[in-house]
């Protein structure tokens, strides 16, 4: 599913933002096993929002939210430990209907898996319309995932934990860490007494059952998206009763081999955007081999790595350097989001001209979504349910299947498994699921992580299905109904009435992407540097006094023009008013000129340069540095001859070092420049 983060805030997180709708989304295996055995949960305390509500909500939602706990075994059925249980959140969202629904649509988790559901709390509050006009919204975190007791992560794979030296590993050394911390995570779980084998979807679909018998429910409807498809399908199959309808979005089904898979969704996701940039007449123009361009980016990438710095956490910068692959695994990423492909073309054509900084927003994106997941609930449900069903020989022989899978990494799991050492499930996590359940399932063009294909393959046991595409969309369609809302329509029909086929027309009135090209950026990462630098508070303290003392200079030089009395001779040293304003005045005007770009700008062209027809605007803090340099050379001659009042000259030098000082923190951040 999508992150935690939330669309389109603030212009720097938006690139990245859009990057980080990613990972999460990503279904990296999933399935069931035989049908679970359905305990009566121990305790269901929906109480106060106040006391129990695991994450903040925010004011004006409060009287909408209601949180609470679902007590589940850890085990069911023979053996089971009665003590060992398990602690998830829950919440239920209020529908903005004087008369909502009976039947609730619930959300097990936000994808991954492991990436949790109260994590997009803020989604299904401010962005669910399509679902909460009708029907209350149920929340519960899977167990296993970031706020579920116990919870499966592994801050042992966080990203401090593969620096050395300010530098990100890389290759074998990065591998061997790898490896070592996940063993131990998994050790340290063992020894708390977690039972790894069984967080399963399998599980998790009796969790569901639980849920809803301990809420009251009759009916209610499920929500999948990314993995969640894949967990919504395991509850169609092994707990189907009270299921009203499901929506599948973005489809992961067990009859698919995910690591064989999956290097031809890229491919498609490729060709996908090939096929829409050629389609458009300024992408095309610009762009007309995007492909080709793009492999030789590829093969530049693999002989001679470029580099980037990265924050972390902690705000230190690590160096990183990306090869092919890691482009290759940022392209996959990028495509899950309908937004950032839009800038895609763009993006190769700068790496083609050898600008390394255009990677910066990925690369970030990439190293802040390390450690985004609950990592062993990943490994707990891949390990069990996908792995052993994958082909090593077809992982590899897949391939060779493009000149672009050159490129991309060789997924080989079963090292990781090893670690993980949980028992493989039966035949039934590779087989389609059967049922009558009435199905909405879509997909988005430039998907590549959960294809059309992968939906066509799950609708050979659904017999109540409802298919569509949506060609503009990335991962989990309708969800991203900030970029069109069609997808999202058509799931709102649907959970009106089930056993209707909605209307999908709006699918042949979606736009086709509208393209980012060069005719629409100037191409610098100074804003995106700018961006960084103003989260830190010793940067807006220094940026601050700047700016006032050039809007002091503009006031002295006022004074200057009105007050005869400051005009006589030896008053104020010669010639040093006027470069004084005009250093003063043409930095505010700049900055007034950034600040006016960067409320009335697309986020997303500004974390990659500026408005293409904005570029005079560089020139401005040239023609300051000039009138800078003009008064100090005027203020050196004026201390030396003693010339002008002293307080004059102290006024002036200190308009000049403020001067100065704006130009150095333009250059620092790459904003002097053309």
């Amino acid at each position: 599913m999508p992150s935690s983060a939330r669309p389109r805030t603030t212009w720097h997180r938006t690139a990245v933002a859009a990057l980080t709708l990613l990972l999460v989304l990503s279904p990296l295996a999933v399935a069931p096993a035989t049908a679970v055995t359905r305990s009566v949960p121990t305790e269901i305390d929906l109480g106060e929002l106040e006391a129990d509500c695991p994450v903040d909500v925010p004011e004006e939602h409060a009287d909408r939210v209601t949180c609470g706990y679902l007590t589940v075994p850890e085990r069911r059925g023979e053996g089971a430990d009665p003590e060992r249980t398990l602690r998830l959140p829950v919440a239920v969202i209020a529908s903005r209907a004087a008369e909502p629904a009976p039947d609730p649509l619930v959300v097990p988790t936000s994808g991954g898996p492991g990436g949790g559901t109260f994590s997009v709390l803020w989604y299904f509050l401010d962005h669910a319309d399509w679902a909460s006009a009708d029907r209350d919204i149920v929340l519960v975190e899977q167990r296993g995932d970031l706020l579920a007791e116990p919870t499966l992560d592994c801050p042992e794979l966080d990203p401090q934990h593969f620096v050395v030296d300010g530098a990100s590993l890389t290759g074998d050394a990065a591998d061997t860490r790898w490896a070592a911390q996940l063993q131990a995570c998994h050790d340290r779980l063992v020894a708390d007494g977690v039972d790894l084998a069984a967080y399963t979807s399998a599980e998790s679909a009796a969790d569901l059952a639980d849920l809803r018998a301990a809420l009251g429910y009759e009916l209610w409807n499920l929500y999948g998206v990314s993995y969640g498809a894949r967990l919504a399908l395991t509850t169609m199959r092994d707990q189907p009763a009270g299921l009203r309808a499901v929506i599948l979005d973005g489809v992961y089904p067990p009859n698919v081999d995910f690591y064989e898979e999956i290097p031809h969704g890229l491919v498609a996701a490729v060709d996908a955007l090939v096929a829409a940039c050629a389609a458009d007449d300024d992408c095309h123009a610009r762009y007309p081999d995007l492909r080709k361009e793009l492999l030789d980016v590829l093969s530049h990438a693999a002989d001679s790595p470029f580099s980037v710095t990265v924050t972390d956490a902690a705000g230190s910068r690590v160096r990183q350097e990306i090869t092919d692959a890691g482009l290759t695994r940022g392209l996959f990423d990028a495509l899950y989001d309908a937004s950032l492909v839009r800038v895609l073309p763009f993006l190769v054509d700068r790496l083609a001209q050898g600008d390394e900084e255009a990677i910066a927003p990925l690369a970030q994106s990439q190293f802040d979504n390390q450690a985004r997941l609950a990592e062993g609930l990943r490994m707990s449900i891949d390990c069990a349910e996908e792995v052993p069903f994958d082909d090593d020989a077809e992982i590899e022989a897949a391939h060779d299947a493009d000149p672009l899978l050159a490129h991309y990494p060789v997924a080989h799991p079963r090292a990781d498994c090893a670690i993980w050492d949980v028992p493989a499930l039966g035949a039934v996590e590779n087989e389609a699921v059967v049922s009558d359940i009435p199905t909405l399932l879509t997909s988005g063009g430039y998907d590549p992580v959960t294809p059309s294909a992968w939906a066509e393959a799950a609708t050979t046991g659904l017999e109540k299905a409802y298919r569509y595409d949506f060609p503009p969309m990335g991962h989990g369609s309708v969800w991203a109904n900030w970029d069109d809302a069609c997808a999202a329509s058509i799931a709102a029909q649907f959970l009106r009435a089930p056993q209707t086929e909605p209307d999908a027309s709006c699918i042949a009135d979606m736009a086709p992407t509208d393209f980012l090209t060069a005719t629409d950026i100037h191409a610098t990462g100074a804003f995106y540097r700018l961006d960084g630098t103003l989260r830190q508070p010793v940067p807006v303290g220094l940026a601050i006094a700047l700016l006032v003392a050039m809007v002091a200079t503009l006031g002295y030089g006022l004074l200057y023009a009105l007050r005869p009395a400051l005009r006589r001779d030896g008053d104020v040293p010669e010639g040093t008013v006027l470069p004084a304003v005009m250093a003063a005045g043409l930095n505010l005007a700049f900055a007034a000129g950034i600040a006016w770009i960067v409320t009335g700008t697309e986020p997303l062209v500004l974390a990659f340069g500026l408005p293409a027809a904005a570029w005079p605007l560089l020139l401005v803090p040239f023609v300051a540095l000039a009138a800078a340099i003009v008064l100090a050379v005027v203020l050196v001659r004026a201390w030396r001859r003693d010339d002008g009042a002293l307080r004059h000259r102290v006024i002036l030098s200190v308009s000049c070092v403020a001067c100065a000082g704006f130009a150095a923190m333009l250059w620092a951040n790459g904003l002097l420049m053309l």
